[in-house]
């Protein structure tokens, strides 16, 4: 059966009532992309070393996978704005296991790297389809509020990823979290076809999707959430993944599982805040929690460097999940009121494009911080492009719902709260 193509002609209609079953089934799609994509973690350095090849060959089974994803972002916004975020994340889920079958059947290292570009490019156009979706069916009022689930679904699938991947390995061999992924992405076509459809505005031209990606870079604020999103994907790649677990066994001298705990710690406080931070978002505006998330952020990674005790390492780790919820929850939702209509999948992708150059320069850039043990000064270069970006957006305006705004919103809310008492 061939699905039609509903066009949207608002889609951001004021009087559309939050899209609750359908944010939920997006927030589980990612949970169980991200999920997938990081179940391989545990065995990367083992299944490089298994082909005798170096360390730095088996860092490029991430590097590969990371710059596939920042090319392909844009064309799956594109796509999706197109044809549609369920036949477009379809065949991303398809790609996704075609990768992951190819690495994990490969005989020689370079169909590993070649699976693992393939994974990225389904992961990118994947990850951007389900973006447009939200984008298209939340109305912007209630924004903040999605997107926290839609995060807290990518956040949940990271932080179990690993887990579930080692146990995988451990029951099998090298080779079974690859397998999986296979498996998994194939369930997802099923949970794509579900949870979305093809709505979109306006199918659109490549010279068009080129020429909106365009006058997007144009404008000055959008140049600002994306100098954000590279600031604080710099900051958890570089501190989090790369300079806080090699802190952790050399200057602390903490077990493989005490520094699980500590990186970990982050991802269970960021999923509990989530929720809260997307309501302050719909009520206070996009810009003063951005702002606070900026300048607290960088103030908790600082922290790591006064400190190596496991202890002391987990709580800095906690207060540095909400701080981080602070900060990425407001960006992904000012993209959505910035998005021009019919162009929700190419703003997506070109925000996405600047978190994912933030992922690839940051452990690059603190690496050398780590090489020379100068630890403390890394962990707070890590948060400095946090506070320029941050100071920057002191002046910028507020993208989201003014007050008075949010004064008839919440008047429409209570009026709907008495309407539905006086029924009982």
């Amino acid at each position: 059966m061939v699905p039609t193509v509903v066009v949207m002609t608002d889609p951001v209609a004021p009087d559309r009532s939050y899209p609750r079953v359908e944010v939920v089934t997006l927030a589980f799609a990612m949970a169980l992309t991200v999920g997938t994509m990081t179940l391989i973690v545990p065995v990367i350095p083992e299944y490089a070393d298994a082909f005798g090849v170096s360390l730095t060959a088996a860092a490029a089974m991430v590097s590969v996978f990371a710059a596939a994803r920042l090319l392909f972002r844009f064309w799956g916004g594109m796509g999706a704005d197109r044809w549609g975020a369920r036949r477009v994340a379809s065949a991303a889920a398809v790609v996704v296991a075609g990768g992951a079958v190819t690495a994990a059947w490969a005989p020689e290292f370079w169909l590993v790297l070649l699976g693992r570009a393939v994974q990225g490019i389904g992961v990118a156009v994947f990850g951007v389809s389900a973006n447009q979706h939200l984008l298209v069916i939340t109305p912007r009022a209630q924004l903040g509020r999605a997107t926290a689930v839609f995060q807290t679904g990518i956040v949940s699938g990271a932080a179990a990823g690993p887990f579930i991947g080692g146990v995988l390995a451990d029951w099998g061999d090298l080779r079974t979290p690859f397998w999986a992924q296979a498996l998994l992405g194939l369930v997802l076509i099923p949970v794509v076809w579900w949870a979305m459809d093809d709505a979109v505005a306006a199918p659109k031209t490549v010279r068009a999707s080129i020429h909106d990606a365009a006058a997007l870079l144009r404008r000055p604020l959008f140049l600002a959430v994306m100098a954000m999103g590279f600031a604080l994907f710099f900051m958890r790649a570089g501190a989090r993944n790369a300079l806080l677990p090699a802190y952790a066994d050399v200057v602390g001298g903490l077990s493989a599982t005490a520094i699980g705990a500590v990186v970990s710690a982050s991802s269970v406080t960021s999923i509990l805040a989530m929720v809260p931070i997307g309501r302050a978002v719909d009520r206070l505006g996009r810009k003063p929690v951005v702002i606070a998330g900026a300048f607290t952020a960088a103030g908790s990674v600082a922290l790591y460097g006064t400190t190596a005790s496991l202890g002391g390492l987990l709580a800095i780790s906690a207060l540095a999940g909400l701080t981080v919820g602070l900060a990425s929850i407001p960006l992904p939702t000012m993209v959505g009121d910035l998005a021009p209509p019919g162009s929700e999948g190419i703003a997506a992708g070109v925000f996405r494009m600047g978190n994912d150059a933030g992922w690839i320069a940051g452990p690059l850039a603190l690496g050398a911080a780590a090489d020379a043990g100068a630890w403390g000064l890394g962990f707070v270069l890590a948060g400095l492009p946090l506070l320029v970006v941050g100071a920057g957006f002191l002046r910028a305006p507020e993208t989201g719902l003014r007050t008075d705004d949010v004064r008839e919103v919440m008047a429409e809310r209570m009026r709907r709260l008495r309407l539905r008492r006086l029924r009982r």
